[in-house]
């Protein structure tokens, strides 16, 4: 009896060592899940998806080089009177805190709202047409004043914009120091 039960052991081993050859010599089933490629990133809908899961595309370059798994969905106005669609991506104070619902007598944090198409407007006081807005509307930017005694200096460009959600519109600069003077 022993006998047998000893045969049977070596005949498990010999078909162990056959299984293990054969796997480090044929692709196998696991050899195939290594090669696949990862799964596709989850796509998100910006109307649904939770602030914290969703971000805006990415801003649009000048240049025409090609960005793999990009969208190039809006661009900054540069001459005067020229628009173009954006998204709202942060409506703040213009120090960077959440807007309170209602000022506090006296102390006026101003308005800060940004766009995905790297944009910005800001505001020393409250302006109601941005506090209506909400982040990921969709608006509609034109670049109406571009100060002249400054070139090469990006401050101080007047910018309308209007919501596109609530057809309400503002018109601020995107620094609250025009061209020249110390940074903002």
């Amino acid at each position: 009896m022993p006998k047998l039960k000893a045969m049977k052991h070596v005949r498990l081993l010999c078909l162990v060592s056959v299984f293990a050859s054969a796997g480090c010599t044929q692709p196998g089933f696991l050899g195939s899940l290594a090669n696949q490629p990862p799964p596709p990133a989850e796509r998100l809908n910006p109307g649904t998806a939770p602030p914290d899961k969703w971000t805006p595309a990415p801003d649009v370059t000048d240049d025409d080089e090609f960005l793999p798994n990009t969208e190039r969905i809006s661009k900054l106005p540069r001459k005067v009177g020229e628009c173009f669609e954006t998204t709202i991506t942060s409506i703040t104070d213009r120090y960077g805190e959440d807007l309170p619902p209602r000022p506090k007598r006296g102390a006026d944090p101003g308005t800060l709202v940004r766009f995905s198409n790297s944009g910005v407007q800001v505001s020393l006081h409250r302006e109601n047409a941005i506090v209506h807005s909400q982040i990921f509307d969709k608006v509609n930017m034109c670049l109406v004043q571009v100060p002249q005694q400054c070139p090469g200096d990006l401050r101080g460009r007047v910018y309308k914009t209007t919501n596109l959600r609530t057809n309400e519109s503002w018109s601020l600069a995107n620094d609250i120091t025009s061209c020249g003077g110390p940074a903002g």
